[in-house]
């Protein structure tokens, strides 16, 4: 027999999060993206009555219409997050990620560094050996720094270009009013150092490379079943 890999995640990370929702007196962060959004009817009733933060607009609406309360930025000062549960669109054995595909890759790391514990939910088909074999990294980037930052990407050799947006003629535009630029770099030996080389570049606000900030990452499988992997975390906030 064989499962939807996100089903199978879904699952997975419901055994995960559910004691840490209903004791949770905090802030909850939600993430973007089809897994998450499966996740979502199994635990709309523990999110009930919570604070919850979300990274995007489009899952802010979801849960607005799941009948959650979403509070907006900055719920709090420091705006500490308990829980903070997303998706990703590749993931190395390392637990480095790539995400972004979705164009939220800026909020989802606003929460994902400010989250005390963060958990995240993939189907097996998202696992590569090194990051940038099956995904582009996505980037934001400050709309009037376009051509520049394109310039310097040229020049580093890298081949890359705005995302159209589906809905409408253009560039896919951020909930942060950046453009997302993805940049198809192939094979990443060595993360930090791209991610330090992009975010060098003027211009460049987020990368959607996530290094070092998962705790948890929930593996659906294609056999119905899950693995819960366990990180030592290193991008940590500063305050917690």
């Amino acid at each position: 027999m064989s499962c939807d890999t996100k089903d199978a995640a879904a699952e997975g990370a419901l055994s995960l999060v559910r004691d840490l929702i209903k004791s949770s007196g905090g802030l909850i962060g939600i993430g973007t993206g089809s897994t998450v959004a499966r996740l979502l009817p199994k635990v709309v009733e523990l999110l009930k009555g919570k604070r919850v933060l979300s990274s995007s607009l489009s899952t802010a609406s979801l849960l607005a219409s799941m009948g959650i309360d979403v509070i907006s930025y900055p719920a709090s000062y420091p705006p500490v997050i308990e829980v903070y549960i997303d998706g990703a669109d590749e993931v190395s054995p390392d637990g480095n990620m790539i995400k972004g595909g979705g164009g939220a890759l800026l909020g989802e790391k606003i929460l994902a560094y400010s989250s005390e514990l963060n958990v995240f939910v993939v189907g097996e088909e998202k696992l590569s050996d090194l990051l940038g074999t099956r995904r582009p990294v996505p980037i934001e980037v400050v709309p009037e720094s376009y051509p520049y930052v394109l310039s310097s990407l040229k020049a580093l050799r890298l081949n890359a270009s705005a995302r159209q947006s589906n809905g409408k003629m253009g560039p896919t535009v951020s909930d942060w009013r950046g453009i997302i630029v993805d940049v198809y770099t192939g094979p990443i030996k060595d993360p930090r150092s791209l991610e330090a080389t992009l975010r060098s570049i003027p211009g460049v606000v987020e990368t959607g490379l996530f290094i070092g900030y998962a705790d948890y990452i929930v593996v659906g499988r294609r056999a119905c079943s899950y693995d819960i992997l366990s990180f030592r975390r290193s991008a940590k906030a500063p305050y917690i």
